[in-house]
């Protein structure tokens, strides 16, 4: 599993509790969309043992859940641009009225800017090397423009909306040159409408960008290590602080976690069982030996408590921040007895940590309090091999994707279960009609979507779950589903589709009903149905 996140809440919504390398769509808004698909499978039941994988020919676990970027939604609005006319679309999601604004040239990558009065969105106009902002206040949306000499192909926004970083993830980038470091950014102040920017450089191929909680810094995690970028007056980069031997390459950004005061960095590597804690202002680091490889490294919400799965001894260590910089003996460990623990998935609002694996067929999902080592966890049997877990924001439900059940028996390609946690029901079990390419759910925690459906597996769905019921109701598309999202603002979910025109389908979480745009430059059409 290789991967780089910055635990910096509200810059990105995926990873909740985290900031998750990603492309563009990533950037900001409520739900998730975009992301791998899930086809095929083998084998069910309960993995036995004594809690570890075992051996050095067990696979590494698998981070899905962070494929899934969150879809551009702010307020009551959902924004969309379209590279070929040089437009952005923006639907109000309550009333489903459309406007077309004017971006520059080839707008493609769009993200949403956190507002406290305002829908904002933001697009990189990779054309025209420029960006555009858009604030939409009641009826008038206003519009400005910022050069963007280093182009890219994601965004990073920090949680109050004052700074952006457009930079490019090589890992999106078709047969990328090894001589290209894609080491240029380009730091935008949206709160100045003069058009100013900030060329940087950073250290070579990020992997993630980020912010603090506080608006003091910005962090890139490169192969060259971390660099930390002053946002107090003009934005400057100010160190670089090397992980692991200071050698660079992948090995050392597979797993780097930052806490969201921005204070500590701590490093995972594959087949390690040192967890590396870096302090971003003396970079100093301590290593703390735990006993075993360490085969996935999560934040808290808070940054207070790191949660370490150790596989092969069926263990989880918790690291807290800061005592464990001071002493790397510091840490209190959970044995998970006779199940398969290899990744966690944690929650935006709760200490709870959810246990699986996806390296072995394992149906066993455990629970944990990350804040109270004592309580004993709870197990919960699911009825198909786990693939990845969603957690909802408060840990009263959960949304767990699976492979179908023993030697591909089932007559679903994927499937997913409905898991009440905080009431101790058994989970439902949903089998879905195709490969799932997009998952979102509500902050509220009452709704939930999955897409399906790609170019290979033309089975194109959208499955709406409803908490606390377990309701399922499935929505046939008529067009191969990019990506589904949850507009908080207007109780309505959608999901955005393949079509020459653009097209998007809206579910009222109130009264059921199902409307699809289609066209949103021609005529802006809205139709019935989802069969249009």
């Amino acid at each position: 599993m290789r991967r780089a996140y910055l635990a910096t809440a509200g810059v990105l919504t995926l990873a909740l509790g985290g900031l998750t390398a990603c492309g563009a769509d990533d950037a900001a808004g409520e739900g998730a969309g975009g992301g791998d698909n899930y086809t095929g499978g083998s084998g069910g039941g309960y993995a036995t043992g004594t809690g570890g994988a075992g051996g050095s020919t067990t696979p590494p676990e698998t981070e899905l859940e962070s494929s899934y970027g969150a879809p551009v939604a702010t307020g009551k609005f959902v924004w969309v641009a379209n590279p070929e006319s040089g437009r952005v679309a923006y639907i109000n999601a309550a009333t489903l009225e459309i406007n077309v604004l004017d971006a520059g040239n080839g707008p493609q990558f769009i993200a949403a800017v956190p507002d406290a009065k305002d829908d904002v969105a933001l697009v990189l106009n990779i054309l025209s090397e420029d960006a555009t902002l858009f604030r939409a206040a009641g009826s008038s949306v206003e519009a400005f423009s910022y050069p963007v000499p280093s182009n890219g192909n994601g965004w990073a926004v920090s949680s109050d909306g004052h700074f952006a970083i457009a930079w490019t993830d090589a890992r999106l980038v078709p047969n990328a040159d090894p001589i290209d470091g894609y080491q240029d950014v380009t730091v935008l102040d949206l709160t100045k409408t003069d058009g100013s920017y900030f060329p940087l450089t950073v250290g070579y191929r990020p992997s993630a960008v980020g912010f603090d909680n506080v608006g003091k810094h910005a962090f890139a995690v490169t192969q060259d290590g971390i660099t930390v970028v002053s946002l107090e007056g003009e934005p400057a980069v100010t160190k670089n602080i090397k992980l692991g031997n200071g050698l660079g390459g992948d090995a050392v950004t597979q797993d780097v976690a930052i806490t969201p005061d921005g204070t500590f960095a701590l490093l995972r590597r594959e087949g390690d069982s040192n967890v590396g804690v870096y302090s971003l202002s003396t970079g100093e680091h301590v290593d703390v030996a735990l006993s075993g490889p360490v085969t996935d490294l999560d934040l808290s919400a808070n940054g207070k408590v790191a949660v370490c799965v150790i596989r092969d001894k069926g263990e989880v260590a918790l690291l807290p921040i800061p005592d464990i910089a001071a002493d790397p003996t510091a840490f209190t460990t959970i044995t998970v007895p006779e199940v398969v623990i290899g990744s966690a998935s944690l929650p935006k609002e709760s200490s709870l940590a959810f246990l699986y694996t996806n390296a072995v067929e394992s149906s066993v999902l455990t629970v944990i309090d990350a804040n109270d080592a004592a309580k004993q966890p709870s197990f919960f049997k699911l009825w198909a091999p786990i693939q990845s877990v969603f957690p909802t924001n408060d840990a009263a439900y959960a949304l767990v994707l699976h492979t179908p059940g023993s030697g591909g028996s089932s007559q679903y390609p994927s499937a997913m279960s409905v898991l009440p946690v905080a009431t101790d029901l058994p989970a439902k079990l949903q089998g879905l009609d195709g490969a799932v390419v997009s998952v979102a759910l509500s902050p509220s925690g009452h709704r939930a979507l999955v897409a399906t459906g790609d170019a290979v597996d033309k089975a194109y769905r959208l499955y709406v779950t409803s908490m606390p019921s377990l309701d399922v109701s499935k929505v046939v598309l008529a067009s191969q589903p990019i990506s589904a999202g949850i507009v908080a603002g207007a109780d309505r979910g959608y999901v955005a589709q393949k079509h020459p025109d653009g097209r998007i389908t809206f579910v009222d979480f109130k009264t059921g009903e199902i409307r699809t745009i289609t066209g949103f430059e021609l005529g802006s059409q809205v139709v019935d149905g989802s069969g249009e």
